[in-house]
């Protein structure tokens, strides 16, 4: 209960008196200044009881255990960082795993055109060996061909 729940129950009965005072002496001035006091008074502990009311509101929610929140949130926070990390290190992997292949693949590319290339160098070397002036003629062709693109 505080100051303003006190001061509204004695302007509120001050009132009260005011108007049995009124009507006892029939003046209707003192009756109505009574009716005015008593709802002065009942409004002003009204605002006594608002006043009441916010003060536990505000006592209750600090009375709130924040700190568990807090716990709470880094928890979760520390469950977000791990789950991101092991997304990370996953995808890497994944990564790696296809660089990794992609270069085998690569590798076993070249050296299967080395094989054919060295199979054609075999295959040319030899013709030109069997006909050397067939590969004359088709050499002293070709370049003719560059010359008229030029």
């Amino acid at each position: 209960m505080n100051r303003d729940n006190v001061e509204g129950t004695l302007r509120s009965t001050t009132g009260q008196g005011e108007k049995m005072f009124g009507q006892a002496m029939n003046d209707k001035s003192t009756m109505a200044q009574g009716n005015y006091d008593d709802a002065m008074g009942k409004a002003r502990s009204a605002l006594g009881n608002a006043k009441d009311a916010v003060s536990d509101g505000v006592d209750a929610v600090s009375a709130l255990d924040f700190s568990s929140l807090s716990n709470q949130i880094a928890k979760l926070t520390q469950t977000v960082s791990d789950l991101a990390q092991k997304q990370v290190s996953a995808g890497r992997d994944q990564v790696a795993g296809a660089m990794g292949a992609a270069s085998d693949s690569l590798s076993q590319s070249a050296a299967i055109a080395q094989d054919k290339f060295a199979a054609v160098e075999g295959d040319v070397e030899a013709r030109i060996k069997k006909n050397p002036w067939g590969a004359v003629a088709i050499a002293g062709l070709i370049g003719l061909l560059i010359g008229k693109m030029s």
